[in-house]
């Protein structure tokens, strides 16, 4: 299940631009404009956009590093396409520097296309896919993004199947832990959407908390933060989620207000936390409403507890964690039959 994520495809792109500025002195002939020194600059910017868009993460930082390094070796180059100057030849500094940038790049390509990710086409499992983009807190209230240069603060992800159950849905709701994202988890919610249930997860970035820092709880920097914290340090991060308890309980809630489930619909807590409080609070929260809850991390085939399949869907962390890469998409899919198994088990008993 190989495929081309938006983010490996912004990382290609971004790598394209610098090779292509890098190696202009082979086919770009003297007493011309140097019209493409201005490309790496354009790479570092969309690395810029993509670490905003996608997160911060050691890959993404590379290859930021090296656009930054081609934009400033090109900066003169730049500098007299502005001031209209006609290249009379290339500086040999400049040609040794753009060739160590050609050799970096395509180490990067190699390593893009090593580490890609698992992907699979929701439509062709018969799933619809909705996603939703809003701004705004829990306590100054969420609502979607209508207008450009809005915030963005919280990510709602919808997997539904295509065939309804004229009975009643079973609806499944899923906040990932901070380590993650719901891009990680996606295939494993495909398939639940799959075998019939409605999903409804969501990522938050939201003020309400207070993770780290003003910095370190934005967007792109909150999940590399809690990643580095409890890697070296699981008790600190514990006390971390434990000061959160009451967001993370919202963030249930929230999704659970969107679901908008009728009295035939059952509906399942999923976590992969192991942070039991937290399920105990929603449940107590929205009593006889919680059917049941079913937490990933309680699973022993489950390596790679509190992080996700990574196997599939982050191999440079799975390889970092020492856990083999999976491009097939296995442990999503058995966990997906895990969670599946438990939801028919609780639904058949209630009965």
């Amino acid at each position: 299940m190989y495929g081309m994520t938006k983010q490996i495809q912004a990382e290609l792109l971004v790598l394209a631009l610098v090779l292509l500025g890098s190696t202009r002195f082979l086919f770009i002939s003297h007493t011309k404009k140097d019209s493409l020194s201005v490309v790496p600059l354009v790479g570092m910017i969309f690395s810029l956009f993509s670490i905003g868009v996608f997160g911060f993460s050691l890959r993404e930082f590379i290859i930021f590093l090296l656009a930054l390094w081609a934009s400033i070796w090109n900066f003169r180059s730049v500098l007299r396409l502005a001031s209209d100057v006609v290249i009379d030849r290339y500086d040999l500094k400049l040609v040794f520097i753009s060739c160590v940038n050609a050799v970096l790049c395509v180490v990067c390509f190699v390593g893009v296309f090593m580490f890609i990710p698992a992907v699979t086409d929701g439509k062709k499992m018969g799933v619809v896919e909705n996603v939703k983009n809003c701004t705004g807190s829990f306590h100054s209230g969420i609502k979607e993004i209508d207008r450009p240069f809005q915030r963005n603060t919280v990510k709602i992800w919808n997997f539904e199947p295509e065939q309804k159950n004229p009975a009643g849905r079973t609806v499944v709701l899923f906040v990932p832990p901070k380590t993650a994202s719901v891009e990680i988890y996606r295939i494993l919610l495909q398939k639940l959407a799959k075998n019939g249930y409605s999903v409804y997860a969501g990522d938050f970035w939201t003020d309400d908390g207070n993770y780290f820092n003003p910095f370190f709880d934005l967007r792109f920097m909150r999940r590399h933060a809690c990643l580095v914290t409890k890697i070296q340090d699981r008790e600190r991060y514990g006390k971390i989620l434990k000061n959160n308890i009451n967001v993370l309980v919202q963030e249930y809630n929230h999704l659970l207000g969107l679901a908008e489930f009728s009295s035939n619909d059952t509906v399942f807590l999923l976590s992969d936390e192991d942070n039991l409080e937290v399920m105990k609070s929603v449940c107590n929260w929205n009593q006889g409403k919680i059917n049941g809850t079913f937490d990933l991390a309680f699973l022993d085939d489950h390596l790679a507890k509190g992080f996700g399949p990574v196997e599939n869907t982050d191999p440079v962390l799975a390889k970092f964690l020492g856990l083999e890469i999976d491009r097939s998409g296995y442990i999503s899919s058995h966990l997906a039959m895990e969670v599946t198994d438990f939801i028919s088990r609780q639904i058949v008993q209630g009965q």
